[in-house]
């Protein structure tokens, strides 16, 4: 009877110990993502005429020997239409 009191006491203290984990992950992110919205734009908007390159990030994270070669920016572009 004292084994399945004390292994329930156990077993609750490990659920408290997640939602603790989880409630304190969540706290972290809501800061992240508020520091993150207030650093960067949240949406660019490009006028006609303008020029703009896109940068090629799939070869950012690679460490084929080739790839160090190849160009990171894409030729200017001229916006034609919004």
């Amino acid at each position: 009877s004292d084994t399945n009191i004390h292994m329930a006491y156990v077993a609750q203290q490990c659920l408290d110990g997640y939602k603790a984990t989880v409630q304190h992950t969540v706290k972290r992110k809501a800061v992240f993502d508020k520091h993150v919205l207030s650093c960067s734009p949240r949406e660019v908007i490009f006028m006609k005429g303008q020029l703009i390159q896109f940068y090629y990030s799939g070869a950012h994270n690679t460490l084929e020997v080739k790839c160090k070669l190849l160009p990171k920016w894409s030729p200017p572009h001229h916006i034609i239409e919004r």
